[in-house]
C-alpha cells in the first residue's frame, strides 16, 4: 500500500503554503483568489487526498475557543476584566486567545482577520475604531461578538458596559460637594464612546450646578512614542499635569478618565512640589487595585471589572452555543463613588 498523501504534498503540487492548502480546503469561505482555489483544489483532486475529519473535529471543536481583543494590555482595569472572563471560560472548557491592540485600529482590523483565519468564532471586542463595518463584515461570516465598555456607531451589538455618564457626574457632583468651582477634565484623546459620555457627565454637573463650562480646563493627553516604556495612560497623565502646571494651576480640582491617568498626573504635581489634595484635587475613575494602595489613595468611581468580564464571557458562551439574544440586548452598570484621600476641600484664599 502506498504512503497517502498530506496537505504538505498537496501544498507543493499546487505551489502554496501548507496554511494555506490547509485552510482552502478546511473553509469553503477563506478569503483567497479563484485562481489559488482552483489548484489548492486541483491539486488534492490529483493526488486523491482526503481531508481528516477527526482532526477537522478538532479544529471546529476549537473555535469555540474565545479572543479578547483590547487596546491596552498594562491597563490594571483590562488585566482585572481579563481575569473575570478567562475563570468563566476556563470552567466551561474553552480557552482565551489575548490580542493586544495597542490603542491602533488598524491594528484592530488585522487581529480580528487572523482571528477569523484561525476560526476563532468568539470575540470579546473593546473596540478602537467606533465604525461598525468591520464587525459587521465579520459577523456576516459567521463570528460572534460582544462588546466590552464600548458602543459602535449605527450598531447594536450584544454587549456590557458601564453608565460612564452617570459616573462623571457622580465624580463631579462630589468634587463640586467639596466646595470646587473650577474643575479640570483629564482626557485621552476623545475618540471613544466611553470618553464622550464621560464628558457629558462632567458638563452634565457642571450645568445642574450653574458652573461656568470651559474649554481652556479640557486637556487631552495625546498619543507618545515613549508611552510603550511606561504605558500610554501614565505618560498621558504626566504631560496633562506638565500642561496644567504651565497654565498656572488654572483649576483646584482635576477629574481624569481613568486611573493610571490619575496616577500620572499626582505624580508629576507631586514632583513639582504641588501637594495633592491639599494644593489640587485629582479624582480616577475605574478603581483598580493600586487606587487604594496609591499614596494619596485615590477617589475614584468604581467600575466592577472582574464581574464584568465574567458576565460578558457568560454572553459569549450563551451566543456560541447558539442561544438567541436580541442583538439590541446591552448590560448597562452603574456607577459607585469610592471615597479616599486624594480629593479635599480647595484651599482657602488667602
Amino acid at each position: 500500500m502506498g504512503k497517502k498523501p498530506t496537505i504538505r504534498d498537496v501544498a507543493q503540487l499546487a505551489g502554496v503554503s501548507v496554511a494555506t492548502a490547509s485552510r482552502v480546503l478546511g473553509n469553503p469561505d477563506y478569503p483567497v483568489s479563484a485562481r489559488t482555489q482552483q489548484k489548492v483544489r486541483g491539486a488534492a483532486a490529483a493526488l486523491d487526498y482526503v481531508v481528516n475529519d477527526a482532526a477537522r473535529s478538532l479544529r471546529r471543536e476549537a473555535s469555540r475557543d474565545v479572543a479578547l481583543v483590547i487596546p491596552n494590555v498594562s491597563n490594571p482595569f483590562y488585566l482585572q476584566t481579563m481575569l473575570g472572563i478567562d475563570d468563566v471560560l476556563l470552567n466551561n472548557g474553552c480557552s482565551m486567545l489575548l490580542c493586544n491592540t495597542m490603542g491602533d485600529a488598524d491594528r484592530e482590523h488585522r487581529c480580528l482577520r487572523q482571528l477569523y483565519e484561525r476560526q476563532v468564532r468568539g470575540v470579546i471586542l473593546s473596540s478602537v475604531d467606533e465604525n461598525a463595518a468591520v464587525v459587521e463584515k465579520y459577523r456576516g461570516k459567521g463570528m460572534k461578538f460582544v462588546m466590552l465598555d464600548q458602543r459602535l456607531t449605527d450598531d447594536e451589538s450584544v454587549g456590557i458596559g458601564f453608565d460612564s455618564r452617570a459616573g462623571a457626574r457622580l465624580a463631579t457632583d462630589h468634587l463640586i460637594a467639596q466646595g470646587h468651582r473650577s474643575i479640570a477634565f483629564a482626557t485621552l484623546p476623545r475618540t471613544r464612546w466611553t470618553r464622550t459620555e464621560m464628558f457629558k457627565g462632567y458638563r452634565d454637573a457642571l450645568m445642574s450646578a450653574e458652573l461656568v463650562f470651559d474649554e481652556a480646563l479640557v486637556y487631552e493627553g495625546l498619543p507618545d512614542p515613549e508611552d510603550e516604556r511606561r504605558g500610554p495612560e501614565l505618560g498621558a497623565g504626566q504631560r496633562i499635569a506638565r500642561a496644567f502646571l504651565r497654565a498656572g494651576r488654572p483649576a483646584t480640582a482635576i477629574l481624569c478618565v481613568n486611573d493610571m491617568l490619575a496616577i500620572g498626573v499626582i505624580q508629576t504635581l507631586l514632583e513639582s512640589g504641588v501637594r495633592v489634595p491639599q494644593d489640587v484635587s485629582v479624582m480616577g475613575f475605574d478603581d483598580i487595585p493600586l487606587a487604594e494602595v496609591y499614596v494619596p489613595a485615590l477617589t475614584t468611581v468604581r467600575y466592577p471589572a472582574v464581574e464584568t468580564g465574567r458576565m460578558a464571557a457568560l454572553m459569549m458562551l450563551d451566543s456560541l452555543n447558539n442561544r438567541e439574544l436580541d442583538l439590541r440586548f446591552s448590560m448597562r452598570l452603574n456607577p459607585q463613588l469610592v471615597v479616599r484621600q486624594s480629593v479635599a476641600p480647595p484651599p482657602k484664599e488667602k
